[in-house]
């Protein structure tokens, strides 16, 4: 049997032992049940990045957030614009399911139904990023095999008005504004953003001598906005919405001419999410409704034409009975896609259901099922087991086993390379950490191991989608440890060791095997600020199955207090300048064929009123 499920299992034995009542451990509060839950009391892995670890970062994206302080992996594409190919747990991002203010802006009709741009949304109107890693299929549907990424903006927490006002300027022509408006009284919260951000871009193709001069460019604008109303003690409604429109310049990475100014992609996005609260004493009830719709261009000498739209309706109530804590819902999703003029539409009817209960003293266990109608492929369920163990002091263990599921997307089904006989790929995941609190909470040591199997996996090959014998196999280890060295002195230490093979031998790619990232934030004065993170990473493989050289990074973020209300920054990326480590063409290549940019410098200001 494999050491991971031994070790899972002795985690369930360790409910029917006595053991010491645990003390609180912290205040910090998660959603991974889609309910509010202290951390300490989740038994799967979860991971916050709270709003002053985002303002302090020294990444200017949201996947180099996630790459800083998460342990994902991420290979750019090129320019900004271009969202990169980020892995979570050896799982590319067609297995992790992305949620911006609640709401899946997933584009129904691009290849692989994958999450949105997570670059487009600006840093600065996010309050947090939790992670939920593992199989969460049970209270998500489908494709989140590989876990959550759940985005959250900032709603105002003091009465009265606030503006914020935001600019940043730097390397390749880059110019991003935010605007943010809120208004917070006894019955109302309301945040409004506003965003822009321009850049001409480099050269994203990676053969300087076929084509050495065209810049790849792009712009994006949008805004998205959040509110909270309180009608009367029983019931709130809130409404969340984001609209965005992008356009970004590419490059061919094989085909001749490969450099061209031809070849652009313009996206827009129109998302929103109603929700509609009513809360007894013994009854949470909520009904919410999410309209969605996608379009998109790509103009590659010919031009194509995709429309997608998505509504989703779904009922959730939660209640304590017989000491439990029980969430059931029910959802209905219809899908359209028309890709470039090839129709395909989709209707999913789910039914869930969760039971959080106490054994003893110090043990939380979550029992989870779904049951899942699809009008293409007929019924099947899903389940999640968590444990969360208070076994020693300062000790938490966790545990968590899950199945889950990912459908073959239109694309895959219905396009030029499609194959209308897929089936749903299917996964089972096992979960196994502990945290341990030191020095009186100021550090904490977070150790971990993980597996993931995926079968009925569908690749691509002979120019058609198909359904592969092989499984897809994920395992490792990770390690988090952060502690506050003195006052003004804190640090990270972030581990992450990835094996990934496909049962037929191939190796999955752009996945390093280790993966070591260590920050250090430095605050000698309520002015000053100073963050560094390093990033290392090594045996990795091309998307030619090529061996990738060792790669390293070392990023920084400075910040000054100019006056009560105004913040200047700089933040250097690629200090190092690491543009040669691949040497096709003297560009950096983490995605064959695609330059990355080398040494970038970035000034930016805030103001508060």
């Amino acid at each position: 049997m494999n050491p991971l499920k031994i070790f899972y299992y002795i985690i369930i034995l360790l409910i029917t032992k006595d053991a010491f009542v645990q003390e609180n451990l912290g205040n910090i509060v998660v959603t991974p049940n889609r309910t509010l839950v202290e951390l300490d009391k989740v038994g799967s892995s979860v991971l916050k990045i709270n709003k002053k670890q985002i303002e302090s970062s020294a990444s200017t994206t949201t996947s180099g957030i996630l790459q800083e302080f998460g342990g994902f992996s991420v290979s750019s594409k090129g320019n900004k614009g271009t969202d990169p190919s980020y892995f979570n747990r050896g799982l590319s991002r067609k297995y992790i399911k992305v949620l911006v203010d609640g709401m899946d802006l997933s584009d129904i009709t691009s290849t692989q139904e994958e999450p949105t741009y997570i670059d487009n949304i600006t840093l600065n109107n996010i309050d947090n990023i939790e992670i939920l890693n593992g199989s969460q299929g049970t209270l998500y549907g489908g494709n989140a095999i590989g876990g959550v990424i759940s985005i959250n903006s900032s709603l105002p927490k003091e009465y009265g008005f606030k503006e914020i006002n935001y600019v940043e300027a730097g390397s390749y022509g880059s110019i991003k504004n935010s605007n943010s408006f809120s208004f917070a009284n006894e019955s109302l919260q309301l945040a409004i953003n506003l965003d822009g951000e321009r850049s001409t871009g480099y050269n994203s193709f990676i053969d300087t001598e076929l084509a050495p001069t065209e810049k790849d460019g792009y712009y994006l604008y949008g805004s998205n906005f959040l509110s909270n109303f309180t009608i009367d003690d029983n019931l709130e409604a809130n409404l969340n919405g984001r609209f965005y429109k992008q356009h970004n310049e590419y490059d061919n990475n094989f085909s001749y001419p490969g450099d061209s100014s031809l070849y652009y992609r313009d996206d827009k996005v129109y998302a929103f999410l109603f929700n509609l609260i009513y809360s007894t004493e013994s009854f949470n009830h909520k009904v919410s409704f999410q309209p969605t719709y996608t379009t998109r261009i790509n103009t590659s000498g010919a031009r194509y034409e995709y429309d997608g739209r998505k509504n989703k309706l779904e009922y959730v109530v939660s209640t304590n009975l017989f000491g439990a804590n029980i969430l059931s819902g029910l959802d209905y999703l219809k899908k359209n896609a028309d890709m470039n003029g090839t129709i395909a539409d989709k209707e999913i009817h789910s039914i869930f259901s969760e039971a959080r209960f106490q054994v003893l003293n110090n043990t939380k266990i979550d029992a989870s099922l779904r049951r899942e109608y699809d009008s293409q492929y007929d019924t099947f369920e899903t389940a999640r087991v968590q444990v969360n163990n208070n076994f020693f002091k300062n000790i938490i263990l966790r545990g968590s086993f899950g199945t889950g599921y990912r459908t073959p997307t239109p694309y895959e089904l219905y396009s030029t390379y499609g194959n209308t006989n897929l089936a749903p790929e299917k996964s089972v995941s096992y979960d196994l950490g502990s945290e341990i609190i030191l020095k009186e909470n100021s550090s904490k040591l977070y150790l971990g191991a993980f597996e993931t199997k995926v079968e009925d996996i569908i690749t691509y090959s002979s120019s058609k989608y198909r359904q592969s014998t092989a499984y897809l196999k994920t395992y490792g280890f990770e390690m988090r440890f952060k502690t506050n060295i003195y006052d003004f002195l804190s640090t990270n230490l972030n581990y992450t060791k990835t094996h990934g093979k496909e049962s037929d031998g191939d190796s999955i790619t752009l996945v390093p095997e280790n993966k070591v990232m260590y920050s250090l934030n430095f605050k000698p004065t309520e002015k000053i600020n100073i963050n560094t993170y390093f990033l290392f990473q090594n045996k990795s493989i091309d998307t030619k199955y090529n061996q990738l050289p060792n790669y390293q990074t070392l990023n920084m973020n400075a910040s000054y207090l100019l006056m009560k209300n105004l913040n200047a920054h700089i933040k250097i990326e690629n200090f190092l300048d690491r543009n040669n480590i691949v040497n096709r063409g003297g560009g950096t290549s983490e995605n064959l064929g695609y330059q990355s940019p080398s040494r970038s410098i970035y000034f930016g200001l805030k103001l508060e009123n």
